[in-house]
């Protein structure tokens, strides 16, 4: 009498092989995930820097030379044309500076490997115990397995 009904060690070689395979195609998926989150935080970034190098230039370069010509040209105190451009600078960079918060927000983690490892967590729980997954040469019975 023979049993056509897979040997124990084929059940476990067919669970081992396709836990190895799931695991890796979830890994790979959660780096996928993670490259595109970590372009849309790297323009975000990158924004907020700009903001920053032009913080420094309110101060350093464009402050001197459109406060001469608002000293000249609007007959203003040299203090009051200080403030005005540096409040007009400010207001650029809190501009940048909020594009750049919402770009970053914009960032986020692996969700849909997050959600596919829940779904796999549920129905691996789902199973009943001592459920291994059927191997190949079952599923598919239409293969000619006999010519080994």
């Amino acid at each position: 009498m023979t049993d056509d009904r897979p040997s124990l060690g084929t059940l476990v070689a067919g669970i081992t092989a396709e836990f190895s395979a799931l695991v890796r195609g979830e890994i790979a998926l959660a780096k996928a995930e993670m490259r595109e989150s970590a372009k849309a935080g790297a323009a975000g970034a990158i924004l907020f820097v700009i903001a920053g190098v032009l913080l420094a230039m309110v101060w350093l370069l464009v402050t001197w030379a459109v406060v001469y010509v608002l000293v000249e040209v609007a007959d203003l105190p040299t203090w009051a044309s200080f403030l005005i451009v540096a409040g007009f600078y400010l207001v650029v960079a809190i501009i940048l500076g909020a594009v750049g918060a919402f770009r970053l927000k914009k960032a986020r983690g692996p969700e849909q490997a997050k959600a596919e490892l829940e779904r796999t967590k549920q129905i691996m729980e789902s199973l009943p115990p001592n459920m291994p997954p059927v191997p190949d040469e079952v599923r598919h019975p239409t293969k000619d397995t006999s010519k080994a």
